[in-house]
C-alpha cells in the first residue's frame, strides 16, 4: 500500500458559530500600496489604529498574509474626503482563483442580509481599478454578477481616502484557523444557478482534476499523466479545470459522485456546489493546510486525503515545487479500489491501517446558523433597511 491516509493539518480547523463581526468605523482611514514594502495597508480608525476585521490572516497567531499593520512610515494625515454615503470594505481582489474565494468573498457575506430595496453600500476594495483587464481572471465578472453586481461597482482609491462611514466586515474564513458557515451559503447562492436540483450526483462517472496541462504554477506532481493514463483506461474521466468557465466547474461538482485530484485551489469550488460532495485528494504531504478542512467542514464533504509514500521533489519546470510519484502504476490501483469503495472508505481505511486513527482530529459539529447580522444596523444608516 503506496497511499496512507492523513486526517493531520497545521493549524486550526475552528467552525465558529453565527456570523463574523460587522464593524461599523467613522472616519476610517484608506491607504493604499507602500511602494517599499509592496503590500497594502489595512484600514485604520480615526486615530490611526488598526480596525482588526480588516485583516486578512493565517494560522492562530494572526500573522498577516497580504497586507502592513502599522501606519506606513512618512504618510502624513490623511485630508481628502471620499465622497458621501456608507461603504462596505470588501479587501482585495485577488486574480488568483483560489485566493479570490477563500480571501476576496470571504468578506462579501453581509450582501445577503441587503433585501435589494435600499440602497446598497459602495464596495470599496484595495483592487487593480477601472481600467483593469479582466480577461485573464473571466471568474471574476461571472461570480460578481450572480450577486447582481459587475466589476464596475468596485471601488477603489489611487491615493489616501478619509471614509465618513464605512463597515468593515470580519472575514467569514481566514486561512488555517477558522470559518464561518455563511461563507458556504454565499458561495452555495451563488453556485445554484449553474446546475439543476436533478442534477446532483447524476453522473456515476469518477473525474479526476489533472493539473497536467498547466505550465506553471506552484505545485504538481510531474508524473501525474502516468496516473491519468491508467484512470482513464478503468473509466475515469480526466479533466483539466482551467479549460472548463467557472460555470462549468460548478456543474462538474454537482453532477459527478466522486471527484479526485491533487488538492489544490480547484477544489476550492465545492464552496459553490451541493453539501456533501465526495472527494479522494493526493496530497504532497503528510499534513495539510487546515484550510482544506474548513471548507470539508462548512459544505458537509465528505474528504479522504492521501499521501503517496516515497514521494520526491526538485525545483524548476516553470513552478516552484515539482513533485514525483514513486509507483504512479500503483497509485492509480489504489485510486480505482478506493473508488469502488467510496461509501464506507474512510472505515475501510482505518480497519487496514489501524495507525492512522492518531492523525484524527475531533471534529466538531456545525453550529446553528442565526438570523441576518445587518438587522441590527437597520436604522444607524440611511438606504441599509
Amino acid at each position: 500500500m503506496i497511499l496512507q491516509r492523513s486526517e493531520a493539518f497545521y493549524g486550526r480547523a475552528e467552525v465558529r458559530a453565527g456570523r463574523p463581526a460587522l464593524r461599523l468605523v467613522e472616519g476610517a482611514q484608506y491607504l493604499t500600496r507602500v511602494p517599499h514594502l509592496d503590500k497594502v495597508p489595512v484600514i485604520f480608525d480615526a486615530a490611526g489604529r488598526m480596525v482588526p476585521e480588516s485583516l486578512d490572516h493565517h494560522s492562530g497567531d494572526r500573522t498577516p498574509t497580504w497586507q502592513t499593520t502599522e501606519w506606513p512610515e512618512g504618510q502624513g494625515p490623511v485630508t481628502d474626503e471620499a465622497p458621501d454615503g456608507p461603504y462596505l470594505y470588501v479587501g482585495a481582489i485577488h486574480p488568483h482563483y483560489g485566493h479570490f474565494v477563500i480571501n476576496t468573498l470571504a468578506r462579501f457575506w453581509p450582501l445577503l442580509d441587503l433585501d435589494g430595496e435600499g440602497l446598497r453600500p459602495t464596495l470599496l476594495c484595495h483592487g487593480p481599478g477601472l481600467d483593469a483587464n479582466w480577461s485573464a481572471t473571466p471568474f471574476i465578472p461571472e461570480i460578481l454578477g450572480r450577486l447582481g453586481l459587475s466589476v464596475m461597482d468596485l471601488a477603489s482609491f489611487g491615493r489616501p481616502m478619509r471614509i465618513r462611514t464605512l463597515l468593515v466586515p470580519q472575514a467569514a474564513l481566514q486561512q488555517d484557523d477558522y470559518a464561518f458557515p455563511v461563507l458556504a451559503d454565499l458561495c452555495r447562492e451563488i453556485g445554484r444557478g449553474y446546475y439543476a436540483p436533478g442534477e446532483v450526483d447524476a453522473d456515476p462517472q469518477p473525474v479526476y482534476l489533472s493539473k497536467a496541462r498547466l505550465t506553471h504554477g506552484v505545485r504538481r506532481f510531474a508524473n501525474e499523466e502516468a496516473v491519468t493514463e491508467v484512470l482513464a483506461a478503468n473509466g475515469v474521466r480526466i479533466v483539466h479545470p482551467e479549460l472548463l468557465s467557472f460555470p462549468e466547474q460548478v456543474r462538474l461538482f454537482a453532477r459527478h459522485r466522486v471527484i479526485l485530484g491533487a488538492n489544490g485551489s480547484a477544489f476550492h469550488t465545492l464552496l459553490f456546489a451541493p453539501p456533501g460532495r465526495r472527494v479522494i485528494a493526493i496530497a504532497d504531504r503528510l499534513k495539510l493546510s487546515a484550510t482544506y478542512r474548513l471548507i470539508d467542514l462548512i459544505t458537509g464533504t465528505q474528504a479522504h486525503y492521501y499521501y503517496p509514500v516515497g514521494t520526491s521533489s526538485h525545483v524548476g519546470e516553470g513552478f516552484t515545487v515539482n513533485f514525483v510519484l514513486r509507483e504512479p502504476g500503483t497509485v492509480a490501483a489504489e485510486l480505482l479500489d478506493k473508488i469502488a469503495r467510496i461509501d464506507s472508505l474512510r472505515e475501510g481505511d482505518l480497519r487496514t491501517d489501524p495507525g492512522a486513527w492518531h492523525l484524527s482530529p475531533t471534529i466538531p459539529p456545525l453550529p446553528r446558523r442565526p438570523g441576518g447580522v445587518l438587522e441590527r444596523l437597520r436604522g444607524m444608516l440611511p438606504g441599509l433597511g
